[in-house]
């Protein structure tokens, strides 16, 4: 028995905990130093979101945009003075009893 401890090397004190404390600082700087690598916003990520939002701004627009001209459509399907106003409006159509005047600006 004493023979097997003969030949086992331990290191000392001062080495051991030296070589844990650049293990221990090695590890603390790969923490610190990753995170921010990838937090870090690649520019073609920031320009994608720039275009998303954009997009997403269209998107909106457009949807109020669908959402006025389904009111339009029901109340042509429905309401008279509608119908009436867009047949005026577009088309040109008056009553036959109703005289029309045309004004032109001038220039």
């Amino acid at each position: 028995m004493p023979k097997a401890f003969a030949d086992m090397h331990v290191p000392p004190a001062l080495r051991r905990w030296s070589a844990r404390f650049g293990l221990a600082l090695i590890v603390a700087i790969a923490i610190g130093y990753l995170p921010g690598q990838a937090l870090r916003k690649d520019p073609r990520t920031v320009k994608l979101h720039t275009q998303l939002d954009e997009l997403g701004v269209e998107a909106r627009e457009l949807a109020d945009r669908n959402a006025v001209l389904v009111r339009e459509i029901e109340a042509l399907r429905s309401d008279v003075g509608a119908i009436e106003d867009r047949a005026r409006a577009d088309l040109g159509m008056v009553y036959p009893d109703e005289i029309v005047l045309r004004v032109q600006e001038a220039p």
